[in-house]
């Protein structure tokens, strides 16, 4: 068996004017190596893609990309661009990428386009074979952090579609990946029905508050509260909370006994439960996550407040 391991990354309407044909993104870059059953890199390649729909760079995409409206206007067609790519197609070829994402944007590019998508070859999520091989516990983990838990030193910039298929590869070939391409369906059944960690540990202590107030005011209510820690009677540590899903917030704290706790607060028929966790490498993991994901919103808010703030003073001189 040979791999190609891919990664697209994909512009997006600038406005709120979103194409049905093309809902979630038009692929404008995709990064691809083509490795032997041996994990020797037998080619690579990466190529800019002039888009047929969202032909204005998004600027939140170009500034997470470097991708510049210069560089799309100068690229291939869509067509162009995945012939080449298929033509690493073989009949012991097998696509891997990290995380769900690729396949979905890529089938639907496809469609659009008029190109079958019955003759690509089977697609491994190499995020559910390392879950399997390193007992982790998160059903999804960012690039870097699986690159420090295989301890891969590797500084290279995400989201570069060529630079993030080779992360992609360097944790490959650190896998078992005959093994794990064997085991893949059983595995896949067992990440997806994983249940989340705070779900199968158990916690230091748990506290139940009412709350009459509705979900839209749940943040604020919770860094309201004061909450003790029963076992050394110390207030848990002020920190910021980050939100995880519609209902939960989390954060870091600490008490009297314990440096670093995973607290984690849950809004449920009327009642918040907040929960205190010593903190692993898993509640770490899922922090991290949460840390990460607030810093990428307010980077992007301040990219369009840049912009609108741009456009705001051009047209003022304008006037």
């Amino acid at each position: 068996m040979n791999y190609l391991i891919f990664d697209l990354e994909w512009n997006q309407p600038s406005g709120s004017g979103k194409s049905p044909a093309l809902p979630h993104g038009e692929i404008i870059q995709i990064g691809y190596l083509a490795v032997d059953d041996s994990m020797n890199i037998i080619n690579r390649g990466e190529i800019n893609i002039r888009p047929a729909v969202y032909r204005k760079m998004n600027p939140y995409v170009s500034t997470l990309t470097g991708i510049k409206q210069s560089d799309i206007d100068a690229g291939v067609s869509f067509t162009e661009a995945f012939s080449r790519m298929s033509e690493l197609f073989s009949p012991e070829t097998a696509l891997i990428t990290w995380g769900d994402d690729d396949m979905p944007i890529l089938r639907d590019n496809l469609k659009y386009h008029g190109i079958p998508d019955d003759t690509l070859p089977m697609h491994y999520n190499l995020q559910r074979i390392f879950a399997s091989q390193t007992d982790s516990k998160m059903r999804q983990t960012g690039l870097k952090s699986a690159l420090e838990t295989l301890e891969i030193n590797e500084e290279m910039k995400a989201h570069d579609a060529l630079n993030d298929a080779y992360m992609t590869y360097l944790i490959a070939a650190k896998l078992d990946m005959t093994l794990g391409i064997a085991k893949y369906a059983v595995f896949s059944e067992e990440t997806a029905a994983k249940k989340p960690v705070w779900e199968c540990t158990e916690p230091e202590f748990a506290v139940t508050i009412g709350c009459e107030k509705n979900p839209t005011a749940f943040a604020g209510e919770c860094r309201k509260l004061h909450i003790f820690c029963p076992l050394c009677g110390k207030e848990l540590a002020a920190a910021d909370i980050f939100r995880q899903g519609k209902n939960a917030f989390v954060s870091a704290s600490s008490c009297g006994c314990k440096d670093r706790l995973f607290v984690r607060y849950e809004l449920k028929n009327g009642h918040i439960t907040v929960s205190a966790f010593g903190m692993t490498k898993e509640f770490e993991q899922v922090y991290s996550a949460r840390v990460r994901s607030k810093e990428k919103r307010e980077k992007r808010r301040e990219i369009y407040r840049i912009i609108a703030k741009t456009k705001k003073n051009g047209q003022a001189k304008n006037d």
